[in-house]
């Protein structure tokens, strides 16, 4: 079936929810009053221009919305966009069609494929024929998969180049899957198996690590990948997409379809720890971004709704694992020091 339409120039509908039956229209049409709450909600306070002479004729469609998010978006007229904040998520423009030119920080960049990050400030030009897809990854998945491969933590959000590398193999390679998987999502193909997603969702996010420079890209070329069994990963991608829930060493083994014993041979034998020793780094390196999160005024909370929310319901226990792992105390975290 087939979604509603979230909101027309002509309607105030509410959004419509989102279902993995595959991608539907979020807006069409040229009411700036109902676009730009959308905008705003996916990405970030959003401020356009209208600078052509053609009416605005917008198509925002949703193509994927799980811990990734990707959309399709157009004007149908020439537009200049620049974000009111600066966003707190890694937005990459994977193609366009069409027009349209990048302004960072005072140098023109390709428009696509690109990357803008957290707090990157840019001005987008965009021409009547432009329509854009777009790929957002959280800042805080990207911190925890870059904690998980080199033990690195930092308050400071990971910095990408702006521009793809098209003569770096690599690249290509991360951008054919990267759209693969929005066309997929978008046809619904993905709506029978959630184990499914959050294990592509994740592998997205490490490829993206591993093929697009930033400054600890030679940290991660030198750290050994994880190897193993298709049960290993599988575990992995698990823990991953369920830290925040009252998981167990046998949900993990059922994850990876073997027995709680191979499980922890696995285990063992390729990352020297066990499975619940695992999933309790992973979620620390969560705790740590929500920590962060508050102390820069993103989010809110406290120490021991944080601690909680991660699985860590004695805050005693949770400050000494956070020492261990961080070298100071939750509370220096959230207090910006």
């Amino acid at each position: 079936m087939a979604h509603p339409v979230a909101a027309r120039s002509d309607s105030r509908a509410a959004v419509a929810p989102f279902s993995p039956a595959g991608g539907y229209e979020l807006y069409r049409g040229g009411d700036q009053s109902l676009l730009h709450p959308l905008l705003d909600r996916h990405f970030t306070r959003h401020e356009m221009e209208v600078v052509g002479r053609r009416p605005l004729d917008a198509c925002f469609r949703a193509l994927h919305q799980g811990t990734l998010t990707a959309y399709d978006l157009s004007y149908g007229t020439d537009v200049v966009v620049s974000p009111g904040d600066p966003p707190d998520v890694y937005i990459i423009r994977l193609a366009h069609r069409g027009r349209a030119s990048l302004n960072v920080a005072g140098g023109m960049k390709p428009f696509s494929p690109s990357v803008v990050n957290p707090g990157q400030v840019v001005v987008a030009r965009w021409d009547a024929d432009t329509r854009a897809r777009i790929l957002c990854v959280p800042r805080q998945l990207l911190a925890r998969a870059m904690h998980n491969q080199i033990d690195e933590a930092t308050d400071e959000p990971l910095a990408f180049h702006t521009a793809f590398d098209l003569r770096v193999p690599e690249a290509l390679t991360w951008l054919r899957v990267a759209r693969r998987f929005t066309e997929a999502a978008d046809a619904g193909l993905f709506a029978a198996s959630p184990l499914a997603i959050a294990h592509f969702e994740l592998s997205l996010v490490h490829g993206l690590l591993a093929s697009h420079p930033h400054r600890l890209s030679e940290q991660i070329q030198r750290s050994a990948p994880v190897r193993g069994t298709g049960a290993l990963q599988r575990a992995l991608a698990y823990c991953e997409a369920h830290a925040a829930e009252p998981i167990s060493v046998a949900d993990i083994a059922a994850a990876g379809r073997v027995s709680v014993r191979t499980l922890q041979e696995q285990f063992r034998v390729h990352l020297d720890t066990t499975p619940m020793g695992h999933l309790r780094r992973v979620r620390l390196a969560g705790a740590h971004a929500d920590l962060v999160a508050v102390a820069q005024g993103r989010a809110s909370g406290t120490v021991t709704e944080i601690a909680a929310a991660w699985g860590f319901p004695q805050r005693r226990h949770f400050a000494a694992l956070y020492r261990a792992a961080y070298r100071h105390a939750p509370s220096q975290t959230i207090g910006g020091r």
